[in-house]
C-alpha cells in the first residue's frame, strides 16, 4: 500500500505534474471525478457542485449536515484509494484525509503568481485581469475547504513531505524530482518495514 497526494495552486502545473507522475509510475490517477462519486453516494450532489463552484456563481449553500456527509464520503473514497495503493490523489484535502497514514507522501505543487496567471490565460484564453480572479477565487475556495474540513491551513509546510516550486524548476524537472524522490522514500520505507 503506497500513495502520493498532491495539493497546487490553480496554474501551477500540479494538474499535470501528478498526471506525468502517474503515468511513469503506473499508478491510478485520481482527481476531481472522486467528488462526484462522494456527492452521488452521499445522495447530495449539489454538495459537488458547491465545492467545484470556486466564483460562487451557482450560490449553492449546502446545509452543515449536508457537507458533513459529503464530507465523509469523500475522505471514505480517499482512503480506500490509499489502502488500495499505487494511486495519485490530487487535491479534496487528501494530505488531511491521510495524515499520519505510513505509506501515503504528500507533495504541495506552487509557482508565482506572474507564472499561474500566464499559465491559466494561455490554457483557458482569458484576459490577465480575468485569470488574476479566477487564481484568487481558486486559492480561497481550496483554503476555505481545508480550514472548514480539517481547521488547517493549506499552506502550513508542515502538512507536506514535500512543496515544488514549478516556476523555478520547470514541470519536467519537477515530474523528475518527484519520481526520484517517492521511489527513494518508498525503498527506505520497505527496508525500515
Amino acid at each position: 500500500m503506497a500513495a502520493l497526494t498532491i495539493s497546487r495552486q490553480t496554474g501551477s502545473q500540479g494538474d499535470e505534474l501528478a498526471r506525468q507522475v502517474a503515468q511513469q509510475l503506473g499508478w491510478q490517477l485520481i482527481q476531481r471525478d472522486l467528488i462526484n462519486q462522494a456527492a452521488r453516494a452521499a445522495g447530495i450532489p449539489h454538495v459537488a457542485l458547491a465545492d467545484i463552484d470556486e466564483l460562487g456563481l451557482l450560490k449553492l449553500r449546502p446545509s452543515a449536515k449536508e457537507w458533513q456527509a459529503y464530507q465523509t464520503h469523500v475522505e471514505g473514497i480517499i482512503q480506500a484509494w490509499a489502502y488500495r495503493g499505487e494511486a495519485v490523489i490530487v487535491g479534496r484535502g487528501g494530505q488531511m484525509a491521510l495524515r499520519g497514514w505510513p505509506d501515503v507522501f504528500h507533495i504541495r505543487v506552487v509557482a508565482p503568481l506572474e507564472l499561474r496567471v500566464a499559465h491559466l490565460q494561455q490554457q483557458q484564453n482569458i484576459s490577465a485581469e480575468s485569470a488574476r480572479a479566477r487564481l484568487e477565487a481558486s486559492a480561497k475556495a481550496r483554503a476555505r475547504y481545508l480550514r472548514r474540513s480539517y481547521g488547517v491551513a493549506i499552506d502550513d509546510p508542515t502538512l507536506y513531505h514535500l512543496t515544488l516550486n514549478t516556476g523555478l524548476l520547470g514541470l519536467s524537472p519537477a515530474v523528475n524530482l518527484v519520481i526520484q524522490t517517492v521511489r527513494a522514500w518508498f525503498e527506505v520505507k520497505i527496508q525500515d518495514g
